[in-house]
């Protein structure tokens, strides 16, 4: 079941067309449909949505914050 999942991932919404890696489907989606591929301002990691986008900055803020927190307790 997860590697079904995995799979469907990296699926073209628009063409139904498949892909083995993230990266490929964002060049597919930018060269082919012409979407704009959104990056996050601090890592440089692409999205083609500004909500997986947002998602992925809250996580790394969270990320962020556990660390700060983790290393003022020693």
């Amino acid at each position: 079941m997860l590697k079904f999942l995995l799979q469907k991932k990296n699926n073209c919404t628009s063409c139904k067309e498949k892909f083995r890696t993230s990266e490929e489907l964002l060049k597919h989606a930018k060269e082919i449909h012409k979407q704009i591929i959104r990056k996050c301002s601090n890592c440089g990691k692409q999205f083609l949505s500004e909500k997986e986008r947002l998602h992925h900055m809250k996580e790394e803020k969270q990320r962020e914050i556990d660390y700060r927190r983790h290393k003022n307790l020693k």
